[in-house]
C-alpha cells in the first residue's frame, strides 16, 4: 500500500513539473507564434496590394447584407500613411462553399482574387479558381452588373460555382468600397447597393402571383386529374383570369426529383408555359434544390411549348433530349422536367376544352417520361 502511495505522488509530482514546464515554453514561444503568423498574413495581403506598407484590422463588422455571404476579416492597406484600398476575405456558397481573399482601391475597383479554399467538384466547379474565369474581376467596377453571360462569362459545366463566386465578390466588394466612401473618402458608389435575393421555394400564393401576375385565381382543382403517369400526382389547379379574360392555369404537383418536391406549373391558352415555381423540395440544400429555385433554372421552362418532350439530354444516364442537365442537378432536373410535361398536358387539354385554349382537348395515348435511376 505504501508503495503504491509512494507511486501515486512520485508521478502527481512529475505532473506538475510537466504541466509548469509546458506553461513557460508556451509563454516564451507564444509572442513567436503569434508574429509567424501576423508575417504569413501580411505576406498573403502583400500579395493583392503589393504597394502597401502596412494592414491594419478593421474592428468592426462588414455585412454583406445576405446571410449566407460573410466577411470574415477586412485590413485597410495603407502607404506609409496614406489609405490606398481594403483587403478583405469572405465565405459564401458555390456548388458547395468557398472562401476567397480580394482587395479594393479608393476608385472602386476590384484587384486580383485569390481562393483560400474550396470545396466544389474537383476538375469542374475548382476551374473557377483558373485565370480564364477568375482574371475577369481584376479591375472591375464595384458598380458593375456581375452578371454572367452579360458582363462575366461562366465556366463550361459550372454555373453554380461561377454564379456564386460572382455573388459573393459583387456584394463583398460593394460593402469594402462603401466602408472605405465611408470611413477613408473612398470613391462613393454611383447607385445603390446590389440586392441578392436568396433563392427559396416559394408558398403558393407567391407561386401565383409570380407566374400570372396581377391575375386572379379561382380554385379548380376537382376539374384537374393526372390520366397520364401516376408517379406525378396533381396536388391542385388554380384558373387564372384578368378583366374578364382567362389567361391560363397553374398546376400543383409532387413527384421524385433526387428525393421528393412539390412544385406549380404556369400553362397558359396559347399551349406555352407561363413558367414554374417549386413550393417545396427535400433535395440537397446547396446542389439541387439550390439549382432549382435559381432564376436561371427557372428560365429553361418559361415560353417552352407544352408539346416539347421535356426530356433532359443526360448522357451519364443514358438520357438524350432537348434539354441541357443542369451540372450537379441532373436528377432533380429530370423530376422537375416530367411534373411540368404532366401539368402542361393535363393543364392545356383542360384550357382547350373549358376556355378556348389551343390545340386538342385530349391528352395523348402514350407519352415519354425521363427515366430516374433509383437512389439510396
Amino acid at each position: 500500500m505504501k508503495q503504491t502511495i509512494k507511486l501515486s505522488l512520485t508521478l502527481a509530482a512529475y505532473t506538475v513539473v510537466a504541466c509548469v514546464g509546458l506553461a513557460f515554453v508556451y509563454r516564451a514561444t507564444q509572442p513567436l507564434i503569434q508574429a509567424a503568423a501576423d508575417r504569413e498574413v501580411t505576406a498573403a495581403l502583400s500579395l493583392l496590394v503589393g504597394e502597401a506598407s502596412s494592414f491594419e484590422p478593421v474592428t468592426e463588422t462588414l455585412s454583406t447584407g445576405v446571410p449566407s455571404i460573410v466577411i470574415d476579416r477586412a485590413y485597410v492597406a495603407k502607404k506609409g500613411n496614406e489609405v490606398i484600398g481594403l483587403v478583405a476575405q469572405v465565405t459564401g456558397p458555390t456548388y458547395a462553399s468557398a472562401t476567397i481573399l480580394f482587395s479594393v482601391n479608393m476608385a472602386r475597383q476590384l484587384g486580383t482574387i485569390q481562393f483560400m479554399a474550396i470545396s466544389d467538384t474537383p476538375g469542374l466547379g475548382t476551374k473557377v479558381t483558373d485565370e480564364a474565369f477568375a482574371g475577369q474581376f481584376t479591375g472591375k467596377s464595384l458598380d458593375d452588373q456581375f452578371k454572367l453571360g452579360s458582363d462575366l462569362s461562366a465556366v463550361s459545366g459550372a454555373t453554380i460555382s461561377s454564379r456564386g463566386v460572382s455573388t459573393m465578390l459583387q456584394v463583398a466588394s460593394w460593402a469594402a468600397g462603401d466602408y472605405l466612401a465611408g470611413k477613408h473618402g473612398g470613391a462613393s458608389g454611383s447607385g445603390s447597393a446590389p440586392v441578392v435575393k436568396e433563392a427559396a421555394p416559394v408558398d403558393v400564393e407567391t407561386a401565383l402571383q409570380e407566374l400570372f401576375p396581377g391575375a386572379t385565381f379561382t380554385d379548380v382543382s376537382a376539374d384537374i386529374t393526372n390520366t397520364l403517369e401516376r408517379s406525378v400526382v396533381i396536388d391542385g389547379a388554380w384558373l387564372a383570369t384578368a378583366d374578364g379574360t382567362v389567361l391560363g392555369i397553374a398546376v400543383q404537383t409532387s413527384g421524385q426529383t433526387y428525393k421528393a418536391t412539390t412544385m406549380m406549373t404556369g400553362v397558359k391558352t396559347d399551349r406555352t408555359l407561363a413558367g414554374i415555381r417549386i413550393n417545396t423540395s427535400s433535395d440537397t440544400p446547396r446542389i439541387g434544390l439550390a439549382a432549382m429555385v435559381s432564376e436561371s433554372f427557372y428560365e429553361l421552362f418559361a415560353g417552352k411549348s407544352v408539346d416539347d418532350g421535356f426530356l433532359v439530354n443526360a448522357s451519364g444516364f443514358g438520357h438524350e433530349g432537348e434539354m441541357d442537365a443542369v451540372s450537379g442537378a441532373t436528377i432533380s432536373m429530370m423530376g422537375v422536367a416530367n411534373m411540368v410535361k404532366i401539368s402542361a398536358l393535363e393543364g392545356s387539354a383542360y384550357l382547350a376544352a373549358r376556355h378556348g385554349g389551343s390545340g386538342s382537348s385530349s391528352v395523348p395515348d402514350s407519352i415519354v417520361m425521363n427515366q430516374i435511376p433509383e437512389m439510396e
